[in-house]
């Protein structure tokens, strides 16, 4: 790992704890090549994966899995990676899902991030402990409560709060286009998908670091830690309160 991505990944672990790894992204250009062990879902697995089952993978895994245009068994990331013409995607037929007029199944589809046809050549996801690249954003998988703490730190010099735009799928748009091109830091309630395919739980909320906030989010990770307001695992102050045990539990020490 380069600095910046090794002091990420250690504010992570003292930070929040997840119980996943964060997952390093990168999108990679013609001739540049994946150090390291990796997979490739076709060559290597024997059938094509959605991004999100490689997300899910890196995470829980431990591998290093990269996708080219013919590994994708879903054809979304390729609109958004830009292998593909987006004219279909963006006439709105898979809106109808979630929308009942042909005006907002446009506008939703065109709302989502994406890099002009031929910007890259391959996707790839390394859990961020073994990471031999350097990324272009962190993804991270966690509870609400460790989301907040992510928040607290990227809104660090920044001040007017972490924005979060979704329409409850596609959540890959936003890792594989969204956040390189904003710059920014955003949050995201995995969508179908990834709840479907890549076996996301319930539970699990997801938070995307781009490379330009490395530091920032360090740094707001330890100054929010460092004044004792809040901090995770969150402390139970109910234990610090005496409790209120039923009268009948006390007659046998003989008190009333």
């Amino acid at each position: 790992m380069d600095q910046e991505t090794t002091k990420l990944a250690e504010a992570l672990e003292k930070h929040c704890r997840f119980l996943t790894t964060p997952v390093a992204v990168k999108l990679a250009k013609q001739g540049e090549s994946l150090p390291g062990k990796v997979k490739y879902p076709l060559k290597d697995l024997g059938n094509r994966l959605s991004v999100c089952q490689g997300m899910s993978i890196a995470r829980t895994f431990g591998w290093t899995v990269a996708f080219r245009d013919e590994d994708h068994a879903c054809p979304l990331p390729r609109v958004f990676m830009g292998h593909v013409k987006p004219d279909l995607f963006l006439e709105g037929a898979l809106g109808e899902y979630y929308q009942d007029e042909e005006k907002y199944m446009k506008e939703m589809e065109a709302s989502y991030p994406r890099w002009p046809l031929d910007s890259f050549e391959e996707f790839w996801l390394s859990p961020i402990n073994r990471c031999e690249f350097v990324p272009d954003a962190v993804v991270v998988y966690g509870s609400p409560a460790q989301i907040l703490i992510l928040i607290q730190g990227a809104n660090f010099h920044h001040g007017t709060g972490i924005e979060a735009l979704s329409t409850g799928r596609y959540g890959c748009s936003a890792w594989v286009a969204g956040v390189q091109q904003a710059g920014e830091c955003t949050y995201l309630v995995p969508g179908p998908g990834e709840r479907v395919f890549a076996g996301t739980q319930d539970h699990e909320m997801s938070f995307a670091i781009p490379y330009a906030r490395f530091d920032n989010i360090i740094a707001g990770l330890n100054y929010v830690r460092s004044k004792g307001a809040f901090r995770y695992p969150v402390p139970n102050l109910s234990s610090l309160s005496e409790p209120r045990i039923p009268a009948k539990y006390h007659k046998i020490v003989g008190e009333a």
